[in-house]
């Protein structure tokens, strides 16, 4: 049996924010393709929504 620990949502939209500003000097960098900039800023939002939906749930808990 495999126990998984939950991070924090806090922590999981800085890793968040840390994997952004990677994704934007390697398309500043010419290393992806707009379209892949694209592809995973959609990503990106999208998890940014559901860590930050996570973090509330857990602020009106405490």
């Amino acid at each position: 049996m495999f126990l998984f620990s939950k991070k924090n949502p806090q922590t999981k939209l800085e890793g968040l924010d840390k994997a952004m500003e990677i994704l934007t000097a390697r398309y500043k960098n010419k290393q992806i393709t707009i379209e892949e900039f694209e592809k995973q800023c959609i990503k990106f939002g999208k998890l940014r929504a559901k860590y930050q939906k996570e973090l509330e749930k857990k602020n009106e808990n405490n």
